[in-house]
């Protein structure tokens, strides 16, 4: 789902122009190409947890912001990622206020920046991030962000960016058009948990604890051109992650044993021998009537398919109860539902 803004006020003053990198001269005989810059964005895929804050399709979610910067490429048509171009706009907070992706008014940012009107010789790049200011992310326009997990759940971001949109210029190349627009790509690993367990008369079964144990948690983004080719380096911490479960019995349906904010927005990483999975759980029975409660310590490497969380996809672990022995294989996809099942005895 596309969006964007379109404000139309009156001319700059003085005291702004001044104040901009790029000025337009007074007495410039095209007046008309001094039009606000407005933006529009959307996710590849559906945008998650942002604060706590879950959204549908491919929109953003209401009142969240993104971060934009804007290169002065001078009168290059082309973007060159190594070079060090002026900064037009540094960091600047575009917000999606809610009501309707598709309503034009329903994205501001403040003070209003405006297209050149010497076009030619001040073309413009534009990069963004998501979201503007959010927990973990230090932003440093179009070079490496240093990134950090929160962690408590309910706190981690959806780190995203967005292409770079190079050449942009009102009027002649645009066919007067005043939207930038910008695609934005996850760039971390979400993480959700599933269980079910054998049907047995008498017998139910309670997850009372689930921890992921030292996981990398922090690392460095170097931006590319195209979000997709972005490289993450990982840092050397790790984390352990207590995940609030529900208050559920399980069934022989696999069902989500967390809320939604308790989703993980994790680093991708290649997953070492010490990252694990502790879990603990109650079997309760009627017949003799007993409480059992038990644990199980699984490594989350042990997978001959998965040895490492990528980034962009949605990985959902399905813990299996029952009398089985301990099992566990996975497969992977793009910010999509994939089973990971482990079998717990």
């Amino acid at each position: 789902m596309r969006f964007s803004i379109r404000q139309m006020i009156k001319l700059m003053t003085a005291g702004f122009i001044g104040l901009a990198l790029l000025s337009c001269s007074k007495g410039d005989s095209e007046p008309d190409y001094q039009k606000p810059m407005g933006f529009s964005g959307y996710t590849a895929r559906s945008a998650s947890k942002a604060n706590g804050s879950f959204a549908s399709g491919n929109e953003l979610p209401a009142n969240q912001a993104f971060g934009v910067y804007a290169y002065n490429m001078g009168s290059s048509t082309i973007f060159d990622p190594s070079a060090t171009y002026p900064v037009f706009m540094g960091n600047v907070a575009v917000t999606y206020t809610g009501g309707g992706a598709s309503d034009d008014t329903k994205y501001t940012y403040s003070p209003l920046r405006y297209w050149p009107n010497t076009k030619e010789s001040n073309r413009l790049a534009f990069f963004a991030y998501y979201p503007h200011g959010g927990a973990g992310i230090t932003p440093a326009g179009f070079a490496d962000f240093a990134f950090t997990v929160q962690d408590l759940p309910a706190n981690q971001v959806d780190f995203m960016i967005s292409d770079v949109v190079p050449n942009q210029i009102y009027g002649a190349t645009n066919a007067g058009i005043d939207v930038v627009k910008l695609s934005f790509y996850h760039m971390l690993t979400q993480v959700r948990f599933m269980a079910e367990a054998d049907a047995y008369e008498g017998v139910s079964v309670k997850v009372t604890s689930l921890k992921v144990v030292d996981v990398l948690n922090s690392g460095t983004l170097s931006p590319d051109v195209e979000a997709v080719s972005s490289t993450w380096a990982e840092g050397t911490t790790t984390a352990t992650y207590d995940l609030t479960l529900k208050d559920l019995v399980l069934t022989d349906e696999p069902q989500a044993i967390t809320e939604a904010n308790q989703t993980l927005l994790m680093l991708p990483q290649t997953l070492s021998d010490d990252a694990m999975l502790e879990i603990e759980y109650t079997i309760t029975t009627t017949n003799p009537a007993r409480v059992i409660t038990q644990s199980q310590t699984i490594a989350l490497s042990s997978s001959e398919d998965v040895k490492a969380w990528g980034r962009n996809q949605q990985i959902v672990y399905t813990l299996n109860f029952g009398l089985h022995p301990i099992e566990f294989s996975a497969k992977v996809a793009d910010w999509q539902d994939d089973d990971y099942i482990i079998t717990v005895e």
